[in-house]
């Protein structure tokens, strides 16, 4: 079988204003100061994040008045039987190619991409694939806007990175960690790798 690394998925629009949630977003970001979560060595953290939610704490209320339709979405569309946390990452430095260690020990290849994310403020394709890090064949993603915002990546099987964004472009992304049901995560790949047929990248 083919190893799908990236492909949009299919689930309901997440509404919200856009200034809206960056000025939201730029009064609770803080600097990341660690790399937990990433398998390659040396890697460099260009992220300042603010939280949605977290286990320990629960959801971040004044977020939910400025996306109100996301906790339904997570708790009625996504496939996670528990989650972690829900955060929002702007990239600030050049993200250098890596690896990340991935979430789910047991699952495999026909499970994958695994990891679910939603372009929150991405103006510009930035984040790509490359094979090695020593020859540069960037594959840039190609994503359907108009149609969501919403998709899945390999995080683990292949090099990543992303370009850094210039003035006035902004990358802010929603990631969210947890443990998959999957079964549903299974049907959501399905129906979303036969919907996006034309931006999947394959290994």
């Amino acid at each position: 079988m083919v190893l799908a690394l990236y492909t949009p998925i299919n689930l309901p629009e997440v509404e919200f204003d856009r200034q809206q949630f960056i000025t939201w977003h730029e009064a609770n970001r803080k600097r990341t100061t660690n790399n937990i979560g990433h398998c390659t060595k040396d890697f460099i953290s260009p992220w300042l994040v603010s939280f949605a939610y977290q286990k320990e704490s629960g959801w971040n209320e004044s977020l939910l008045k400025v996306i109100p339709n996301l906790k339904h979405i997570v708790e009625n569309y996504l496939p996670f039987t528990d989650i972690t946390y829900i955060n929002f990452l702007e990239q600030k430095i050049p993200c250098m190619l890596h690896r990340d260690r991935t979430s789910q020990a047991t699952i495999n290849s026909n499970d994958q991409p695994d990891s679910y994310k939603a372009f929150m403020v991405y103006d510009k394709p930035l984040m790509y694939f490359q094979k090695d890090k020593d020859i540069e064949d960037k594959l840039y993603i190609k994503h359907p806007n108009n149609l969501t915002k919403w998709f899945a990546v390999n995080n683990y099987d292949a090099l990543h990175a992303s370009d850094l964004p210039t003035d006035p472009d902004r990358k802010i992304i929603m990631t969210i960690s947890g443990e998959l049901d999957i079964i549903k995560h299974r049907q959501i790949l399905k129906m979303s790798l036969k919907k996006f047929k034309d931006y999947i990248i394959t290994l």
